[in-house]
């Protein structure tokens, strides 16, 4: 046991204690007379915690406020604490202010983490749909909670639960059952509401009936099969790995089938006699669903939790409603919006319920906050059982985030620096800035000013924000001394435009033409980052060139400073301070290179590339190329890029070739086995692509399952099987034909002449 006896705050305890600890949770702080803290840390100390990257910080649980979110791009891997910059929100009139302690992650989660959740507007709600945790505060009108209480809430509007800090409606909280624990009851709550309005509101599930629940082994289908046994009925249920199913013949469901072929259609039919069941519980899609449609008995009722057919527009002949079938579709978020009382009485009814232990906790798992990019991924992988459940830290843990995203790169009433404003890029850079509403700009130039170069700081002057010209070489130390002094206090950002070109034969490359080259941008880019110490700011950049990703016979020297400058960032990231070098393709609008245009290469337009810049900024990027592709034009100006690796894909021929491109090919060749060996091998290579192997290594003839592929898989092979070869087809269509050859036959048959 180790003791830290200090002067300091209890904040630079936990500072001290983290490190020597590598953010040990382990660590505690108690309160000891003469205002002093101590540090009782419980294992031996650990080496120093990694240096943190470029945009992250330090937080204390309880202290700062943070969010998990998804990127806007999508992928599980992106998902990240984000610290918020921003104090606690006061809630309003029936809200409550709820310290997080638990929340559930979802399927829902997954699929807005993946950038794929369908939403009728286009927008894309927050992650996290229910919260448990301790009260902070009370809204006007609020009677039934105090600050202290703890509660368990839903929120279905999309505003998200991932937070530090989460407001909730007043009327969609209850207070948490004596004796119930917290992260068990969170992962509970909503799922159980979820199952009871599907069963008990919309399909009127009585005693002694029949239900199919798809799914069954998700946190939804489990909760389902209590809801029905609750409610007097007898359950079937399907899954889609052996694993579940027997976890679900073991917990009492005599009859589980696969619901990853559509055998279980017959099966059901077997196990009732022919008759059918009397309601589904559905999330499958395509050929399954309608599969399930047809397996409801006379006055069936259907229920649709799912959302890809309904947004992908499935049809149905009403030939399938001629024995009083009912189709019901639910909504959670128009159900709490359209049917308060509904939704509340279901919400009341399932934790009276679950205090009096008619229904039981469900099955969680429970996973660590700083942890959750894995529980994403076990929940996409298909393989996990019941729920999974997010525990946040503690108060007074610390834990390390991401810097606060901003919508808006460039800060109202901020000052920037631009080198090599005083011509080219670097003016359009002042145009962007002033445009964002930087309040000042400082501009760093060699010469005087040109009258282009005078107009645009009129312009910008009288447009509100101030810009001053600091005369000078920023390969001197002490011109960047300058730049920085005169932009202040509030300098936020650092534009690195200033470059000198000299191009010449490799067999012509001199000391001279090295340095004349050399220095501007990278002993500029160096001066820079030395005088700027000290100030936080929220984004350093350089511009470099594409040159430095693809070489250029004529540009050794630019490629080589271009190449140190891109190393230059990642080493700046890396001692966790902000930087970006991007390699830019040839502008034309604007620079150094508006003559490409003439040559036949595409450019980049000036709103386009300061647009682009906007993103990788806002995405935290450290090393982008960005450029036009244009095989021909490149590879017959610069020949050595085609012996680039990272072009060497693309240069295949596969990609670039209209006509040797899969769709057109497949679309062009008659019906027969030539077209049906296309398509296998279309699915064959993605596949492959998919599971990080050779073509080779995958028997057509081998099942999906057996070859790796899980839901998430089945997503991606689904989306690239569309685009490649501009079929439509769902993941149910994957499933319900589990093999390449299986699946390529399918699509095959879907083409026509």
């Amino acid at each position: 046991m180790t003791w830290i006896d200090t002067d300091d705050t209890e904040a630079d305890v936990h500072e001290l204690a983290a490190e020597l600890l590598a953010g040990s949770p382990e660590t505690e702080v108690a309160w000891r007379s003469g205002q002093r803290y101590v540090a009782r840390m419980t294992r031996a100390p650990l080496a120093h915690r990694p240096p943190r990257t470029a945009g992250e910080r330090d937080v204390v649980a309880g202290a700062d406020e943070y969010v998990l979110e998804a990127d806007a791009d999508g992928g599980l891997e992106r998902v990240r604490m984000i610290a918020t910059g921003e104090p606690l929100p006061v809630p309003g009139p029936g809200q409550l202010l709820v310290r997080s302690e638990a929340v559930t992650v979802h399927f829902r989660d997954v699929l807005i983490a993946l950038g794929i959740y369908p939403t009728d507007d286009g927008s894309v709600p927050r992650l996290g749909s229910d919260v448990g945790g301790v009260v902070l505060a009370v809204g006007e009108g609020v009677r039934e909670f105090r600050e202290g209480d703890r509660v368990v809430s839903v929120v279905p509007d999309g505003t998200g639960t991932m937070t530090s800090a989460a407001l909730v409606a007043a009327d969609l909280t209850v207070r948490l059952p004596d004796g119930l624990p917290m992260l068990e009851v969170t992962a509970s709550v909503l799922t159980y509401l979820t199952a009871w309005h599907a069963l008990h509101d919309l399909a009127r599930l009585h005693e002694g009936e029949t239900v199919l629940v798809h799914s069954a082994a998700g946190g939804t289908g489990l909760a389902a099969i209590e809801v029905a046994r609750l409610l007097g009925a007898t359950v079937i249920g399907t899954a889609g790995t052996e694993a579940k199913r027997r976890y679900l013949r073991e917990h009492g469901v005599a009859h589980v089938f696969d619901s990853r072929t559509l055998d279980f259609a017959g099966q059901v039919r077997e196990v009732t006699g022919g008759r059918g069941v009397d309601v589904v519980l559905n999330s499958l899609t395509g050929a399954a669903m309608r599969a399930s449609l047809d397996l409801l008995a006379p006055t069936g009722r259907f229920v649709e939790i799912g959302k890809r057919d309904l947004y992908d527009g499935a049809r149905i002949g009403l030939d399938a409603f001629r024995h009083g079938i009912t189709y019901a579709a639910l909504d959670l978020v128009l159900t709490a919006t359209e049917q308060r009382a509904v939704f509340r009485a279901a919400l009341h009814k399932v934790v009276t319920e679950l205090e009096a232990a008619r229904l039981p906790l469900l099955p969680s798992s429970v996973v660590p906050l700083p942890e959750a990019v894995e529980a994403f991924k076990q929940l996409a992988s298909g393989e996990h059982i019941g729920r999974l459940v997010l525990e946040f830290p503690p108060k007074g843990h610390r834990l390390r985030v991401h810097a606060p995203n901003r919508e808006n790169v460039v800060r109202p009433g901020g000052a920037y620096i631009v080198t090599g404003g005083t011509r080219g890029l670097g003016l359009e850079a002042i145009r962007w800035l002033a445009a964002h509403g930087a309040g000042r700009v400082v501009v760093g130039g060699r010469g005087e000013l040109s009258p282009q170069a005078n107009e645009v700081v009129r312009a910008t002057t009288e447009a509100g924000c101030v810009v001053e010209v600091v005369r000078g070489d920023i390969t001197e130390p002490d011109t960047a001394r300058r730049l920085v002094a005169a932009a202040g206090e509030d300098l936020r950002g650092i534009l690195h435009t200033a470059v000198v070109l000299d191009d010449t034969p490799i067999s012509g490359l001199t000391a001279a033409k090295l340095e004349r080259v050399w220095h501007p941008k990278v002993t500029g880019l160096r001066n820079l980052h030395e005088a700027s110490e000290g100030h936080a700011l929220d984004w350093f950049v350089v511009f470099s060139s594409m040159s430095a990703m693809l070489g250029n016979a004529g540009q050794a020297n630019y490629a080589a400073a271009g190449a140190w400058v891109d190393a230059f960032a990642k080493w700046r990231h890396d001692q966790g301070r902000p930087a970006l070098s991007v390699d830019w393709g040839a502008w034309g609008e604007a620079g150094r290179a508006t003559h490409f245009a003439a040559r036949g290469f595409d450019t980049i337009a000036t709103a386009d590339g300061f647009a682009t810049l906007e993103a990788l900024l806002r995405h935290q990027r450290v090393n982008t190329g960005v450029f036009d592709y244009q095989p021909d034009t490149l590879f017959h100006a610069f020949p050595h890029a085609a012996e680039n690796p990272l072009l060497a894909e693309l240069n295949s021929g596969t990609a670039t070739a209209v006509d040797e491109a899969p769709a057109f090919k497949v679309h062009a060749e008659k019906p027969g086995p030539a077209r049906t060996q296309l398509v296998q091998d279309a699915v064959v290579h993605i596949l492959a692509a998919l599971l990080g192997t050779q073509p080779a290594a995958v028997p057509a003839h081998a099942k999906f399952t057996d070859l790796g592929l899980d839901s998430l898989l089945a997503v991606a092979l689904t989306r690239r099987l569309q685009a490649d070869l501009d079929l439509a087809l769902t993941a149910a269509d994957v499933w319900a034909h589990p093999s390449p050859a299986e699946l390529a036959t399918h699509l095959d048959s879907t083409i026509g002449g």
